[in-house]
């Protein structure tokens, strides 16, 4: 497991040809992107003392720009947290954090730790996965409206890459 997983790590970097511009952290476990343009929301560890996931906010969310002012970080407003970007914490275990994304509900992703870093699992076509992001396609004539949604990681048992598509 422990090959399989340095193996996804280095799949996560080289698989993505925008990586560059998505502004990586240490810390970054996923991000969305929107058809809307090319500025995403990041999703980064956060943790407590200890290292931890924190219990009540696992996540720093925030946006990155790319576009306009390339690499400036900005903050969610309360409706972007409340309806489209936030989270609720569903379940603690075993040093595990559970949620549930309010732009991916029903869906529950949980963030875990492997021998060396954490990442967050999900299932993506009935498979246990590692979550890598998502991406909104919203309607061309609404922006508010979702058309689909794209959630893409890598298996965790074949380290293969696989996307699920599905229509809110």
């Amino acid at each position: 497991m422990r090959l399989l997983f340095c193996c996804l790590s280095v799949l996560l970097l080289a698989s993505d040809p925008d990586r560059d511009d998505t502004y990586p952290t240490e810390k970054r476990l996923f991000h969305i992107e929107r058809s809307k343009n090319r500025n995403i929301v990041c999703y980064d560890l956060n943790t407590d003392t200890t290292g931890a996931p924190d219990e009540k906010k696992p996540l720093s969310v925030y946006w990155i720009n790319r576009e306009e002012q390339p690499g400036q970080y900005g903050e969610l407003s309360f409706i972007q947290e409340k309806l489209a970007y936030g989270y609720t914490v569903t379940g603690k275990q075993n040093g595990g954090v559970s949620i549930e994304m309010n732009a991916v509900k029903n869906r529950i992703i949980t963030i875990e730790r492997n021998e060396q870093t954490y990442f967050c699992r999900i299932e993506i076509n009935r498979q246990p996965s590692v979550l890598q992001k998502i991406y909104i396609k919203t309607k061309t004539s609404n922006s508010l409206q979702v058309e689909y949604v794209d959630i893409l990681g890598f298996d965790l048992t074949t380290g293969a890459s696989v996307t699920e598509r599905f229509f809110p």
